[in-house]
């Protein structure tokens, strides 16, 4: 069907626009490249070859994508040594770059690494889900980059760029089909619309069956069902005028990945319920999971909602207006206009069991986004004295709703009245606005001196709501009267009413809190040109990540401060250099990073309520790294691509209470998804044939060492008190792995089909990707089993 589809739209489209003028434009990529293999990039928001721009940068054109088999952010993340991607338990990302990361699965959450679409702003994680298809590159600014990127980007910046029209009538369609019934078919329509106007359409969709098994009976999980649409229209109505629209729009309704329960830890010891003691813990295979159904024949206790499986149901739509105009024949003004929609209901198995331990049957969410930016800049890259003079505005609003049941666990008992679900509302309000300036002066031919600033304030205005959804109220009745018995006061609640304890430990108020915020980021540098070829660069630069709220079941308003920004200075030397009459590139870099007051998932210990959940601030840690990346091509056709990274991360300052509830001094402990060592690896090697065709094979590895899920994860073992159980008792820190891939295929005379045969993860290897603690389970996420596939790529010119 969907290839049907597709086919017509081609094929009906490409009638009508061959007829068209063709245009005064270039084609982007293709036009701006110096040689083959050089790649143009916009770190410094104006294309530069990679290769001329001092900083340490990781790029993928079209061809290196398709070549490897790159189409999603996971794919992406494992051929760059230093970065990391998370699933969380709620769908939304983690990315982690050189050890700088923010683990937290809020919907509205504020990252480390920030993410753009041409040049768009996605303030949230979330909103760039399905971005990877038809680009024309992809670029990855590793550091903090909170001077043109802004802030939450303390560990640095991933940029998609979107393909462009083409000067000619081009058309086209990747369709691959894989294990598990995986079908995705991307398709795009390109050309001139007039002399001025031209428009390119793409179309991505899949569907894969499950492939996900409930280990202890016969159901499955992990269907994809997804379609995604982009059209980018530029308008040239002068020569000194440009807009640039870029419309997407998406709908995912694939079942969030299913998780592995790999610790039970009964919330009340001394009276375990029988699933708490019973519940099957997760095999180590990669396709095994479960998750809830309903009905639990073995307890009284009777749910209030249905027991839900994994869904999920996001719609996105989003729109980025550029436009430039050349004030002057040297100057140029630019504007970029960001609008941003989500809406999503979900419903997540939070505890990896087939019972109601803890489980998120409804996770309803929207987000509402809009940017603004406008710069001036001088329009040549040649020039002695490079500048831009920027302002950006933001406000978002950002709205979730969780169910949070736990019918089955201890937590639910005759003490509680059987109290089995909370409700969760949260909603934020976030503004900010920012001015910043950014300068390369050339001193001489051989010297560049570089400077950056950015001042941002920002406020984000919070409020949150716990409450009994039910009926019976029988949650709201418990907090009623611990209001009357600690804070001496009956407060009444109705349906809907806040419960969390206020300060003087009295329920019904809603928790409000605006958080006022300002930093000032900056970088400073030099270039050194020290032959054609080779270029030495060292930077200093610091970068600020925006405070942050929980979104979590609290039971004191304390649990629901926020953490304060973080920032990271970081000190970077580094080279790139060609050799060999360019055969051989090679690069590298050495770096520190100062860390302060990193946002981590904390927990405080109370008397009356045990252990809570809130966020906490790390006041001081470090971390030392090493980079290395090279590309040799020795003959036509063999391209060999090698890239390692080296990381120490070390917390130097930091009590507090961990996950088991035990006073813990962390200092000493590395940070988390920070592997030591990272290392890259990938064969490519096309042979010519006597009729013009080429056979190609190619090979990659990536390899990483063991990581800590959590602060101190390596040392944090999980209490032996007699009903604990678990697969392993140091459960967050999550081994090290290798994966393998292999592709093979032939390219048709005329460079126009292309046919393939790929396989990742060819060896099966287990791996895991995150570990979970929530109330009182631990889980874990693991990455995909073996999969194989054929593919078919098709061109029209």
């Amino acid at each position: 069907m969907i290839i049907n589809f597709r086919a017509g739209l081609i094929a009906s489209s490409a009638v009508s626009l061959s007829l068209l003028a063709t245009p005064a434009w270039a084609d982007s990529q293709e036009a701006r490249n110096p040689v083959p293999g050089e790649i143009i990039v916009t770190a410094n928001k104006r294309d530069e070859s990679i290769s001329k721009v001092g900083a340490s940068i990781a790029a993928f054109d079209t061809a290196m994508l398709e070549t490897r088999n790159i189409g999603n952010p996971e794919e992406l993340v494992q051929t760059i040594p230093g970065m990391a991607l998370a699933p969380s338990t709620h769908g939304t990302p983690v990315f982690t770059l050189r050890g700088v990361g923010y683990n937290a699965d809020a919907l509205g959450v504020y990252p480390a690494v920030s993410v753009s679409i041409d040049q768009a702003p996605m303030p949230f994680p979330v909103l760039a889900g399905h971005s990877m298809y038809d680009l024309e590159r992809v670029e990855v600014l590793k550091g903090p980059q909170g001077t043109l990127f802004g802030q939450n980007s303390t560990g640095g910046a991933i940029n998609y760029i979107a393909a462009k029209p083409t000067k000619d009538l081009q058309a086209g369609f990747n369709l691959d089909y894989g294990r598990f019934n995986e079908v995705r078919g991307t398709a795009y329509l390109s050309g001139p619309i007039s002399e001025t106007l031209g428009m390119r359409l793409a179309i991505d969709a899949a569907h894969r069956d499950n492939w996900q098994y409930s280990f202890t009976r016969g159901d499955k999980n992990g269907e994809q069902n997804y379609i995604a649409a982009r059209l980018v229209t530029v308008w040239e109505p002068t020569d000194r005028l440009r807009f640039e629209l870029n419309v997407n729009g998406s709908v995912d309704r694939s079942d969030p990945q299913a998780l592995q329960i790999i610790a039970s830890m009964p919330s009340t010891p001394s009276a375990p319920t029988w699933e708490e003691l019973n519940v099957p813990l997760t095999p180590r295979k990669l396709r095994a999971a479960n998750w809830s159904i309903v009905g639990r024949p073995q307890t009284a206790i009777q749910s209030a909602t249905e027991a839900a499986r994994p869904r999920g149901d996001r719609k996105l739509f989003q729109a980025f207006l550029r436009a430039d105009f050349d004030l002057s024949d040297d100057i140029a003004l630019t504007s970029i206009t960001t609008f941003n929609h989500l809406k999503q209901k979900m419903s997540f198995d939070l505890d990896g069991s087939e019972y109601e331990l803890v489980d998120n049957p409804r996770d309803d969410g929207k987000i509402s986004d809009f940017s603004q930016e406008l710069r001036l800049s001088n329009a040549s890259s040649a020039a002695q004295f490079r500048w831009t003079l920027g302002a950006n505005y933001n406000r978002s609003k950002v709205q979730e709703y969780q169910d949070i049941t736990y019918g089955a666990n201890s937590l639910s008992n005759a003490g509680t009245n059987f109290i089995h679900i909370s409700g969760v509302d949260n909603k934020g309000k976030m503004e900010s606005w920012a001015v910043f300036a950014n300068g390369e002066f050339d001193v001489s031919d051989q010297i560049t001196l570089k400077g950056a600033v950015r001042y941002t304030k920002s406020t984000n205005k919070n409020s949150m709501c716990n409450l009994d959804p039910t009926d019976d109220q029988n949650l709201s009745n418990l907090f009623m009267l611990l209001g009357q018995l600690i804070g001496g006061q009956h407060v009444p609640l109705a349906k809907g009413d806040c419960y969390t304890l206020n300060p003087q430990n009295l329920p019904g108020d809603l928790f409000r809190y605006d958080l006022k915020e300002d930093n000032l980021s900056w970088r400073v540098g030099v270039d050194f040109k020290a032959s054609a070829d080779t270029l030495l660069y060292a930077n200093v630069s610091r970068g600020y990540k925006a405070g942050s709220f929980p979104v979590i079941t609290a039971s004191l308003q304390e649990q629901l401060l926020p953490a304060k920004q973080e920032s990271v200075t970081a000190y970077e030397a580094g080279f790139k250099t060609k050799l060999a009459d360019n055969k051989v590139q090679l690069s590298g870099a050495v770096f520190y990073q100062d860390y302060r007051n990193k946002q981590v998932q904390g927990t405080v210990a109370t008397g009356l309520f045990g252990l809570l959940q809130r966020l906490d601030n790390l006041p001081k840690s470090h971390i030392f790294g090493a980079e290395a990346d090279v590309v040799i091509r020795p003959v036509d056709g063999l391209t060999l691509t090698g890239s390692a990274s080296y990381l120490k991360s070390k917390v130097d300052r930091y009590a507090g209470t961990s996950v088991f509830g035990a006073p813990t001094d962390f200092a000493g402990s590395r940070l988390p998804f920070a592997p030591k060592w990272t290392l890259a690896g990938d064969i490519d090697y096309r042979i010519p044939t006597a009729s013009g065709g080429a056979v190609f094979v190619g090979a990659a590895v990536n390899y990483r060492t063991s990581v800590d899920a959590y602060v101190g994860g390596s040392s944090l073992a999980i209490p032996d008190n007699g009903v604990n159980r678990w697969t392993s008792r140091i459960p967050f820190k999550i081994d090290g792995y290798a994966l393998v891939d292999a592709r093979l295929g032939y390219e048709f005379p005329g460079e126009r089909i292309t046919v393939s045969a790929w396989a990742k993860n060819v060896f099966n290897t287990f791996h895991v990707q995150n570990v979970i603690s929530y109330n009182d389970i631990i889980t874990q996420a693991v990455g995909q089993p073996a999969t194989y596939g054929v593919s078919l790529k098709v061109r029209w010119k």
